[in-house]
């Protein structure tokens, strides 16, 4: 029984040794610029995202093309660097900043997402990114960085093709007939909000928001003047406007249930809320004004206090989506350019790579 066990112990840990020796084996070199290793276990962890992102396994032909988009990042990013074109840690932080900022749907730092992510996930931020996208904080920052590298590099080479690219007023137009019936106004209201955050001090932070409440309340304190005042950070508080949609979909991405949405909007105007606590603040806010849903016209403006009419937000988004195919091409372009030999050694090709592939 003894020799039994350890024969079969010894099998297995052989068979995950192999697996592992299997993972690290090199798939391709690039190097225009030094030597960079795409390994078998890059491709698999990038095959796993994107699979797990659409919710389809694979085929080989699509691993394939996984393989040589990587290639392609690569070729791009030694050129960015063989050029002397760098992004400093900060210009990095802040796109990082941006991206996560999109996630949650406004502006926040990296301590206020982190909040959020344990608040709503349950995990730290090294864990949500890897549960998302298989890296850590780090790692991803690392993938911003040549992602902003290869940009500015691309951007060096084509930018003259791609900024000339623009959409014709009769494609602005036949845009706005094709999706009229999306192009809508919800209910909303335009709440102003106040936010004093708790930090180590709890108490003292709800003291500052009853005052701020109190002052409001009586006259003392005016919205314009709320709004000036955190322009500067020793203010102690942030203000700003938001537009609330009565939204199922705005409900999640403010964290709270429909029915709250639906209170809010039977509220007055120009009244000082009840005071909110949630895990991180203490808030209150002020309805200013309440708008009914209606259908756009191509002249009207998208949002209440905006200037930007419905045929210049068209514009815009038509633009910035022949923009993104210019640029699409030009990476494709580039690194046909820089996809030869001298700067790509394949270490595995034909059905060598193919039984590879066939996980």
């Amino acid at each position: 029984m003894k020799r039994l066990f350890y024969a079969t112990l010894f099998s297995v840990v052989t068979l995950f040794g192999m697996s592992a020796q299997a993972n690290l084996q090199p798939l391709v070199v690039v190097k225009l610029n030094g030597y960079e290793t795409i390994s078998l276990k890059d491709l698999k962890d990038s095959v796993e995202t994107y699979q797990s992102q659409s919710g389809q396994k694979f085929n080989i032909e699509q691993k394939k093309e996984i393989l040589e988009s990587l290639i392609d990042q690569k070729l791009i990013v030694q050129a960015a660097k063989k050029e002397g074109i760098v992004f400093s840690d900060s210009q990095v932080d802040q796109y990082y900043l941006a991206n996560m900022s999109q996630i949650v749907g406004r502006q926040v730092t990296e301590k206020e997402f982190a909040d959020i992510v344990r608040q709503t996930q349950n995990m730290s931020v090294d864990e949500f990114l890897k549960s998302q996208l298989r890296m850590n904080v780090a790692q991803y920052k690392a993938y911003l960085r040549s992602q902003l590298m290869a940009q500015q590099y691309v951007l060096t080479k084509k930018q003259n093709e791609i900024n000339s690219v623009a959409p014709t007023d009769k494609d602005i137009r036949d845009f706005y007939e094709l999706n009229k019936s999306k192009l809508v106004w919800n209910d909303m209201v335009h709440m102003f909000l106040v936010s004093v955050k708790k930090d180590s001090n709890p108490d003292a932070a709800k003291s500052k928001i009853q005052k701020l409440m109190s002052d409001f309340s009586t006259g003392k304190l005016t919205i314009d003047a709320m709004r000036a005042a955190t322009k500067d950070v020793s203010a102690g508080y942030v203000a700003g406007d938001l537009m609330v949609e009565k939204t199922e979909k705005y409900a999640a991405m403010l964290g709270v249930s429909y029915e709250r949405i639906l209170q809010i909007f039977n509220e007055p105007l120009n009244k000082v809320s009840d005071l909110k606590e949630t895990d991180i603040d203490y808030q209150f806010y002020v309805l200013l004004d309440k708008y009914n849903a209606k259908m756009l016209g191509i002249s009207d403006i998208v949002q209440p206090g905006s200037t930007i009419t419905v045929y210049e937000y068209i514009k815009q988004t038509l633009t910035n989506q022949m923009r993104n195919s210019a640029l699409l091409k030009a990476v494709q372009d580039i690194s046909a350019e820089l996809n030869i030999p001298a700067n790509v050694e394949r270490k595995k090709t034909g059905a060598e790579l193919d039984n590879l592939l066939n996980w």
